[in-house]
């Protein structure tokens, strides 16, 4: 596995979570919506007992959210580790602002005060100070 694609395993991670947390508001709403309809108008065939049965899968999705975050903090924990054991601190700057904090490269450049292919070049650079510092751990993830 390269640098590049073990750091992305992070920042992909970063969007599932942000899937998973959308479905549940999603599904609380739409849970809400029915209990809201069902304390206002008498709808045939429902029961207080479908309604309970609602917010138990409610909780399943909870408990899905509360997986991938537990698996997104392990992998952050981990890559930040590996990063900050980069000599350099422009590089370590700009591998965390793109795969731990998700950021987008104009608005890396901008914080770091580089210009878009000055900053390409450090990335570039940092990927290969990962690779070579990192070459077993690396050759373990599949």
């Amino acid at each position: 596995m390269t640098a590049k694609e073990y750091l992305n395993r992070v920042r992909k991670q970063n969007y599932v979570v942000r899937q998973v947390e959308k479905e549940l508001t999603m599904v609380k709403s739409d849970i809400l919506s029915l209990k809201a309809a069902s304390l206002s108008e008498k709808v045939s065939g429902t029961k207080e007992s479908d309604l309970a049965d609602k917010y138990v899968k409610l909780e399943k999705y909870f408990d899905k959210v509360i997986a991938e975050w537990d698996k997104l903090i392990d992998m952050r924990i981990e890559a930040k580790a590996m990063i900050a054991m980069l000599p350099d601190e422009a590089q370590q700057a700009v591998l965390y602002a793109r795969y731990i904090n998700c950021e987008e490269w104009e608005r890396i450049a901008v914080d770091m005060e580089f210009s878009l292919r000055n900053m390409f070049y450090v990335h570039g650079k940092a990927l290969q100070s990962f690779e070579r510092l990192h070459r077993i751990a690396l050759e373990k993830c599949i």
